[in-house]
């Protein structure tokens, strides 16, 4: 069901370290669930299909990932359909097609998260008061560890928490490389410090499916890098950008 891959996870004090979907106190379980990871899986094969690192997310409510494990293992269209209507947001690798560095899916994701937001609250006639102020309300799946930047924001946006596939060797920031997404002090305000909580990530989620999408990219020249540049790639980088 999850890949068979090896799952590692660092928790920010949540479920008092224990793995996802080992329950807790009512309300803190987050329960994984593998339909979501192949979603993020399938917007980072799109963004190969269009020349990009193929790196995908997608955001749910942390609600949507307190179903029962139960319905999660239920495999039936009905149910697919249900889980599908849970994704609020998708992300995929655009810094190519949108020649900006910022455009990684992650930034994708909460880019589409706000305006699908403000869509809704318009329509609805709401004074705003549905657009969320932070991320502390969703979940993150995303196929491969968040680069230091991604994580960073995430940690500055409050995110719940992360699922990933595969780690990132070159620039991961929730563990590989930096820990961005622990707790830390912000600062001093007025003489206080302010300090973010962090948040919980888990990876080695159907890695060796984000693994593949990376090699397919790396084995081939990249036609949109600059002329100066491009080579074929005969070795795994598991993410030049995120």
């Amino acid at each position: 069901m999850e890949g068979g891959s090896r799952k590692v996870c660092e928790n920010k004090g949540i479920n008092g370290g224990r793995a996802p979907g080992d329950g807790g106190a009512a309300g803190e379980a987050i329960v994984y669930c593998d339909f979501f990871m192949r979603a993020a899986l399938a917007e980072a094969a799109r963004a190969l299909e269009e020349g990009e690192v193929p790196v995908g997310c997608v955001f749910v409510r942390v609600e949507s990932s307190t179903i029962t494990q139960a319905q999660l293992d239920t495999t039936s269209s009905a149910n697919c359909a249900t889980l599908e209507k849970l994704i609020v947001a998708r992300g995929r690798n655009a810094t190519n097609r949108e020649c900006h560095s910022l455009a990684h899916a992650e930034f994708a994701a909460v880019d589409a998260l706000m305006r699908n937001a403000v869509a809704c609250a318009g329509e609805s006639g709401d004074t705003g008061k549905s657009i969320p102020a932070s991320l502390a309300d969703y979940v993150l799946y995303v196929a491969v560890e968040p680069c230091i930047m991604c994580a960073a924001m995430l940690l500055y946006n409050q995110v719940k928490k992360v699922y990933f596939g595969c780690g990132n060797p070159r620039f991961g920031g929730n563990g590989t490389v930096l820990r961005v997404h622990m707790p830390c002090k912000a600062g001093e305000n007025n003489g206080v410090s302010d300090s973010i909580a962090g948040y919980e990530s888990c990876g080695g989620y159907r890695a060796e499916e984000a693994v593949a999408l990376l090699q397919r990219f790396y084995s081939h020249e990249n036609a949109n890098a600059p002329p100066g540049k491009r080579k074929r790639k005969g070795v795994l980088r598991e993410r030049s950008n995120c």
